[in-house]
């Protein structure tokens, strides 16, 4: 069977399921409707994201265009899409100033991200470097849009203006955040956390809707926090050897 129609391959239609996830939240942002935008974005993710990899290895249809398609989808929903749904919130509540503010780090951080990123990559086969758009963007859209840490929250919307812009400002630190794709296997608790990570929100969002950013909230909220823990001394300090050589390539002409 053929699997692709010249750049265009098999696992690039689940990189349209995850792109039209990121429209429709447009779409639900510009009607008001902010927690449809969520749920929009994380069925792109659930549907599209996660299952684009493992369709281009086991169709081989992996390409440069795919790659750059893929890089190009995951900026809007991961950077662009919830920062549009963290400014609705908080405009909705008469905070538009604020809003802007939130809204304009995390696009400006993830922007800033993935040119960096574009320059020169750091190739390392463990860690992250710095906190994924992922987290960071799915992390900001969660917190404003979660049932107990938001909604029910009297402090929900000034906690937010602390939480938000460190949660941007972490896509630039130099900080080795594992990943499930490394060179070594994860320890075993770091597999349940990331099966966890994959199976809980959608589970929630079957049985339970109202808990559903909660939960994700408290998945990437972790991740944000602590990920950096299961890596081993000796892969920081080669983290930070090749972070080294790394902004010297980023920074030549």
């Amino acid at each position: 069977m053929r699997w692709n129609v010249g750049p265009f391959g098999a696992k690039d239609l689940f990189t349209i399921v995850n792109l039209l996830g990121g429209v429709f939240a447009i779409h639900f942002v510009v009607t008001g409707e902010p927690t449809l935008a969520g749920y929009a974005l994380l069925a792109g993710y659930l549907l599209g994201d996660t299952l684009d990899g493992p369709v281009a290895r086991l169709t081989r249809t992996s390409n440069k265009f795919g790659s750059e398609f893929d890089t190009a989808t995951d900026h809007l929903v991961q950077g662009i899409a919830p920062a549009l749904i963290v400014y609705a919130v908080y405009a909705r509540a008469g905070q538009t100033v604020t809003g802007i503010v939130l809204m304009a780090l995390l696009i400006t951080c993830a922007t800033v991200r993935q040119a960096l990123f574009s320059v020169a990559k750091m190739g390392d086969p463990l860690m992250y470097t710095g906190l994924p758009r992922t987290v960071s963007g799915y992390c900001a859209m969660a917190y404003v849009l979660s049932s107990f840490f938001f909604g029910k929250n009297p402090v929900g919307y000034t906690l937010g203006g602390f939480i938000i812009p460190a949660l941007a400002l972490m896509n630039l630190l130099p900080i080795p955040y594992m990943t499930h794709r490394g060179a070594r296997r994860m320890q075993t608790y770091v597999k349940v956390l990331v099966i966890g990570f994959l199976v809980l929100p959608a589970a929630t969002l079957l049985i339970a809707r109202q808990y559903t950013f909660d939960v994700l909230f408290v998945f990437t909220f972790v991740y944000a926090a602590l990920a950096w823990l299961p890596i081993y001394p000796h892969e920081k300090k080669a983290f930070f050897r090749r972070y080294r050589q790394w902004t010297t390539e980023v920074s030549a002409k």
